[in-house]
């Protein structure tokens, strides 16, 4: 068994405790609200850690899951018509290089808001830490 996550090409992104992997066709999934802000994430359960902690049911803004750093390109056309991009990347080599290429192609229009987990991987443990400590 496994969770399942669509993205915009009708694939899937799956999770269990055991497996991690998809369906082909893999890409990007956008959520999209029309607005001139986007949110980015690594993965969907940084997006869902988001909604977490913001009590939302789903992304208010427009929002972009890479699903793997491997497929910004395919992002690119989405986040580039946004006036600011707030990106929520992994703490590791792989999300700062993803960062870097973004600020490279839109310079100060994307915002990197991995400061606010900076000494944890990524949104989703800073979620589980905020979890544990509120539950001690």
């Amino acid at each position: 068994f496994a969770i399942g996550f669509r993205n915009d090409a009708g694939g899937w992104e799956l999770r269990s405790p055991q497996f991690k992997g998809s369906s082909a066709p893999k890409t990007i999934t956008t959520f999209d609200r029309h607005g001139d802000t986007a949110l980015l994430f690594e993965g969907f359960f940084d997006l869902l850690s988001y909604l977490t902690l913001q009590h939302k049911p789903t992304p208010a803004v427009d929002t972009a899951v890479l699903n793997s750093v491997v497929n910004l390109p395919r992002a690119l056309p989405f986040l580039a018509r946004h006036a600011t991009i707030h990106t929520f990347l992994d703490n590791d080599e792989a999300g700062r290089r993803t960062f870097q290429r973004l600020h490279d192609c839109f310079g100060e229009k994307v915002i990197d808001r991995s400061a606010l987990y900076a000494d944890l991987k990524d949104l989703n443990e800073f979620l589980l830490s905020e979890n544990a400590e509120n539950n001690v």
